[in-house]
């Protein structure tokens, strides 16, 4: 009845944004409200939450409330209060007004009072009457940049302190915090001012996920035996999860993990929260889905080697010369490598099954750009493109999104980071992965194959409408013009590659791709300048966009 009061809603709308939820004596939630307008004289019981937010020194946040709040105006309060909206979980709310009161990120709450309730009147007459559950929080080295319209003043100060001033002169706070920091401190001596900070530890996730791809595995495995029946192998030395294991454990730099890892912990995110959870599981999706790309690129391209040892059909083909089987070698190597790339996809779609809803939309998304990407490459290569545009959509959809854009907005959705920050990690992310992909192009003309793990001039052999090539057809004159016409051709050997190379590097393309490459990681980063990012986040993507630009495998 009492929601009725304050709103009429026709069946099927939408509820008002800043709704709160309405509550009966024992607490039971009986309907909503707007909360402008249901603060009154009479306010109703309502749900409503408090926060403490902790620093390193073990220092509480204090806050004074803006001169222009409707009630209470200008006291000296707790960090951050406010009201859950229908539908939101309560620490999800408080983690939300955080950020948008404080700009400050946080971790997992841990609850002090989850009972509190209390009922007050201010000077107006307006009167609060909540239901509100108080929570602990904690930042590392972090300060607030407040809402002006929230927050006059803030300062950290000593828990003990504060609590003495509470007992010396409460009318000088809040009511509510008048009555919570005595309760808190008599039933939290010790835990509210000594919190344990959150570890950022991204060596730690990198294990939690090979811990996770091991077990899924090793599960495969076992269910394998099921599927496959009793009847033998037949020309593999292993069946198929037993190789899968063997090129998914323990191999590979775990990039797009630890930039998953850096997104969730740059928006909030903690070791042991369900989010992290969430996160490990992701990442380990993108190490799946990211064998089944590398294992179905090298048949594509016919690549003879992958990370220092044969590529998957290379090795199937092997095996099969070895067993003196029947039947086309090549052929052989080629079908068995697609069935691995699709097993480690299915792998893959297996872990994301179960995630909440906004991390297995995004996973869609990027699915999906990568396989666009990788038919504009065939088809570009095919058709002899050599035109900027093109050459960078490939390298952002085929490469720098999966890479680096989406794992940075996975790692962030696992963190409960809202809408608006996500987003704000594409652009970094796209101007980081573009980098990414420019290095992948240098290193396939230029790189080591001692430390590659593949041969240098394939692209060149296969034509990739690559970034490098389309400076390379701008600079380029006579003899060695035509010798960059006949990339991808018949015409064009492996006697050809290292010539062109020494071309592109004297005509100036090999400069000019460093420094766009420098120039995307400077720009991309510059996005993150001024942003309400917790600094640890900040400096890992930091150190691991340095990492992914300049390496040399």
């Amino acid at each position: 009845m009492i929601a009725d009061r304050h709103h009429t809603r026709r069946p099927g709308t939408e509820a008002p944004a800043d709704d709160v939820i309405l509550l009966a004596d024992d607490g039971t939630p009986i309907g909503r409200a707007d909360r402008v307008g249901v603060h009154t004289e009479d306010t109703p019981l309502h749900l409503a939450f408090s926060t403490y937010i902790f620093n390193a020194a073990g220092e509480v946040l204090v806050t004074r409330r803006a001169l222009a709040k409707k009630t209470w105006p200008g006291v000296w309060t707790n960090s951050c209060c406010g009201h859950p909206r229908p539908g939101e979980a309560l620490e999800d709310a408080a983690r939300r007004r955080i950020r948008e009161e404080l700009g400050l990120h946080v971790g997992p709450l841990t609850p002090l009072l989850p009972d509190f309730r209390y009922r007050a009147t201010d000077a107006s007459g307006i009167v609060e009457n909540e239901i509100c559950p108080v929570y602990a929080a904690f930042v590392s080295d972090e300060y607030p940049q407040p809402d002006p319209d929230e927050v006059s003043e803030w300062r950290w100060v000593p828990w003990e302190k504060l609590a003495d001033a509470i007992e010396a002169t409460p009318h000088v706070y809040s009511p509510w915090a008048a009555l919570q920091i005595p309760r808190i401190a008599a039933e939290h001596p010790e835990a509210a001012w000594h919190p344990t900070p959150p570890s950022v530890d991204v060596g730690k996730a990198i294990a939690d996920v090979d811990a996770l791809l091991a077990a899924e595995i090793g599960a495969l495995a076992l269910e394998w035996r099921e599927y496959a029946g009793e009847l033998g192998l037949d020309v593999l030395p292993v069946d198929l999860p037993q190789w899968l294991s063997s090129l998914l454990i323990g191999h590979g730099k775990r990039l797009r993990v630890s930039l998953a890892y850096w997104g969730f912990i740059a928006t909030g995110g903690a070791h042991g929260s369900p989010g992290y959870r969430n996160m490990v599981r992701i990442s380990a999706a993108l190490e799946t889905l990211h064998l089944f790309a590398l294992i179905h690129d090298d048949v594509m391209d016919e690549s003879d080697s992958r990370r220092g040892r044969p590529s998957a059909h290379r090795q199937a083909e092997a095996w099969h010369r070895e067993s003196a089987s029947h039947g086309d070698p090549e052929v052989f190597g080629r079908n068995l490598a697609v069935l691995l790339g699709d097993l480690a996809h299915t792998v893959a779609d297996r872990l994301v099954d179960g995630l909440p809803p906004k991390l297995r939309d995004l996973w869609y998304i990027l699915s999906v750009e990568l396989i666009a990407g990788q038919r504009a490459d065939l088809t570009g290569a095919a058709a002899s493109r050599r035109d900027r545009a093109h050459a960078e959509y490939i390298a952002r959809a085929k490469t720098g999104r999966y890479t680096v854009a989406r794992p940075l907005q996975l790692g962030a959705t696992a963190a409960g980071a809202p809408p608006a920050v996500v987003e704000a990690f594409l652009g970094c992310g796209d101007r980081l992965g573009l980098a990414f992909a420019l290095r992948d192009e240098h290193l396939g003309v230029w790189g080591d194959p001692e430390v590659t793990g593949k041969p240098a001039g394939d692209d060149l052999l296969e034509g990739k409408p690559t970034v490098l090539l389309s400076i390379a057809k701008k600079r380029l004159t006579g003899h060695d013009a035509e010798l960059l016409a006949a990339v991808g051709t018949p015409r064009f050997g492996r006697d050809d590659v290292a010539p062109l190379a020494q071309a592109m590097r004297e005509a100036g393309a090999e400069g000019a791709l460093e420094t766009m490459i420098d120039d995307e990681v400077r720009e991309g980063l510059a996005l993150l300048e001024g942003s309400q990012l917790a600094a640890a986040g900040v400096a890992g993507l930091r150190a691991t966009a340095h990492a992914l630009a300049w390496r040399d495998a």
